[in-house]
């Protein structure tokens, strides 16, 4: 019966530690159907624990952890005769010391991999070598296909435009007030003097140009 502690269900990974194994072994025994899982993609502890012993104590691939657990046969019916009672099996013998730990298959370093730690181990050092220098290249390739560009060229160029755009508004009243005057039939110093006043009152509300580029 199942510790009451133990969650009923689990990830693979959360099973390969509780049975103190690599995760690529209890990949092998999902391929050898010994797992059972439910509807969620979880390991069914009971039931895969229970395939798991009915194994041989010792075997091929391991020890197992517990002894063979018997098989719980239907009560017998009283109506029927009972059989003559046979002798008492042997009790199984001891289960074997669980085996000793052994060398990484690569699991656990994938599972400790970090690329920012400035001491790698020198497989992982040349892992994220590969990786940057991989994405170097992918860069300079997006770059020579115009789908990234400079940072602070992009930046330059937008407060650039924003900065003539606001110049041109701002000459614009001295050189629009004249025409507009001649075709109101009003004077034209009076003129340049309201616009003026009204766009630079607009400018001031639109206040300095602010970029929002993504950070690179």
């Amino acid at each position: 019966m199942a510790d009451p502690a133990t969650p009923q269900f689990m990830t693979q990974a959360e099973f390969s530690r509780r049975r103190g194994v690599s995760k690529k072994t209890v990949t092998d025994w999902k391929q050898k159907d010994l797992l059972k899982f439910n509807d969620a993609g979880l390991v069914d502890v009971e039931a895969s624990e229970w395939e798991l012993d009915q194994r041989p104590t010792v075997y091929r691939g391991g020890v197992a952890h517990r002894p063979i657990r018997a098989v719980v046969k239907d009560e017998p019916d009283p109506r029927e005769k009972p059989a003559s009672p046979k002798p008492k099996a042997a009790p199984p013998p001891p289960a074997s010391p669980p085996p000793t730990a052994r060398p990484s298959d690569g699991d656990d370093e994938e599972e400790d991999y970090d690329p920012d730690d400035p001491d790698l181990k020198t497989p992982q050092a040349i892992r994220r070598k590969e990786n940057f220098l991989g994405l170097q290249r992918k860069q300079d390739y997006e770059v020579k296909q115009g789908r990234l560009v400079d940072h602070g060229a992009a930046e330059k160029l937008f407060f650039d435009t924003a900065r003539d755009y606001r110049d041109a508004w701002a000459a614009w009243p001295s050189r629009i007030a004249t025409i507009m005057a001649d075709e109101l039939g009003i004077d034209a110093r009076t003129l340049t003097t309201v616009l003026t006043a009204h766009v630079q009152q607009h400018l001031e509300q639109l206040g300095d140009p602010e970029a929002t580029l993504p950070q690179p």
